[in-house]
């Protein structure tokens, strides 16, 4: 963001929370890690144990639960840092990206933004 200002482009950065969208979906995210996971060594998966892969498995699933199916949130920030005559810096779309990434907002860009 900071490196196109010399150019005078303004660019805002649109950072979005938990949303459900294909990419997502814990059925193909699941199968994607367990083909991963099969193509491993023997003694990497063992030094990660199997247990492992079952707590990710179960974060992947309540992870999409908790997601918002409102793309309608992400799409709308969009708009209006394109649209609006002074845009943000900065944009948090979601409950949980407010969430996390309040106390960053407090932080210098130079810090943010690497």
């Amino acid at each position: 963001r900071r490196e196109m200002r010399p150019f005078g482009v303004q660019v805002s950065i649109i950072e979005p929370g938990g949303f459900r969208t294909g990419m997502t979906d814990p059925t193909t995210v699941v199968k994607g890690f367990e083909r991963l996971w099969e193509r491993l060594p023997a003694e990497t998966r063992a030094a990660y144990g199997h247990r492992y892969l079952e707590t990710y498995i179960k974060s992947t699933v309540l992870l999409h639960r908790l997601s918002s199916p409102r793309l309608s949130r992400v799409t709308g920030t969009v708009e209006h840092a394109l649209l609006t005559r002074c845009p943000r810096s900065r944009y948090a779309a979601g409950w949980d990206a407010r969430f996390l990434l309040l106390p960053l907002s407090y932080c210098p860009a130079w810090l943010t933004d690497a």
